[in-house]
């Protein structure tokens, strides 16, 4: 099942679906959507005497909006006059903050190597291979931000590109100085990157175990990944190097 995100679809009863422990209290043509696979999360206020609910498809938000007749459904954007999607708050709020804001904590509680100033008032928390180009693409792209002392990011190394990348991640992890390290490895990129020195190896393999069952638990399989606090203070991630239009969304202003 695919939603158009710019498209509302009217849904008919016959065609529609909600939860099985729900069925007693949810209207037909949202219990019906439960059925096919869609977890009904919670209602939310909606203008025009429509209902709406807040969804989750695998692992998409959806917002529903139930007809006043209660016999259909527009699934997908409902704007306002200032083009404004009226489900954004209520979806974040209640499918994708929770799971983001999870996440969040996750990365915070985790040992990370510190790139830019600790003081920074921006947090960025990256999932980091060694070996990814897009992730060395990123940190460059983030370069003007850090030298301004606006962005700090927050790697959490893993190993999952090549052979090598485990030894490397754990390398730097296990390091006296992992900033120090990460610098030498990008430094080096094009000679290899950073030594695996099998003390420091040693040290940082149970970091790197650690990390990866972050990102099992995160359902992450590829880098980069990374999580960032938008203008409203939520939690937003992008999997993947962001466009350079995004660029902004991420680091803030230009400097």
């Amino acid at each position: 099942m695919r939603v158009n995100s710019w498209v509302i679809g009217v849904v008919s009863a016959t065609m529609l679906a909600a939860i099985p422990a729900q069925a007693e209290t949810l209207p037909k043509p949202i219990e019906m959507l439960a059925q096919q696979g869609l977890t009904i999360v919670d209602t939310f206020e909606a203008p025009g005497g429509l209902v709406g609910y807040a969804a989750r498809f695998q692992g998409q938000a959806i917002a529903l909006y139930l007809t006043p007749d209660g016999e259909h459904v527009l699934i997908g954007n409902l704007l306002n006059l200032d083009g404004e999607d009226i489900a954004a708050e209520p979806l974040y709020q209640a499918v994708t903050g929770p799971e983001q804001e999870r996440a969040w904590d996750l990365m915070a509680n985790a040992k990370l190597v510190q790139d830019g100033d600790v003081n920074a008032p921006r947090v960025i928390y990256t999932v980091t291979d060694p070996n990814c180009p897009y992730c060395h693409r990123f940190r460059e792209a983030a370069q003007p931000w850090i030298d301004a002392g606006l962005v700090q990011l927050r790697h959490l190394m893993v190993g999952i590109i090549r052979e090598e990348s485990l030894t490397q991640a754990a390398a730097i992890m296990g390091a006296p100085d992992t900033t120090a390290a990460l610098e030498q490895h990008l430094a080096r990129l094009n000679r290899g990157g950073i030594e695996a020195t099998p003390r420091f190896v040693r040290i940082g393999n149970e970091v790197i175990r650690d990390n990866h069952r972050i990102i099992r638990e995160l359902g992450i399989s590829a880098t980069p990944v990374v999580y960032y606090r938008d203008e409203n203070n939520h939690v937003q991630v992008i999997r993947g190097m962001p466009q350079p239009t995004m660029f902004e969304a991420v680091f803030g202003p230009r400097p």
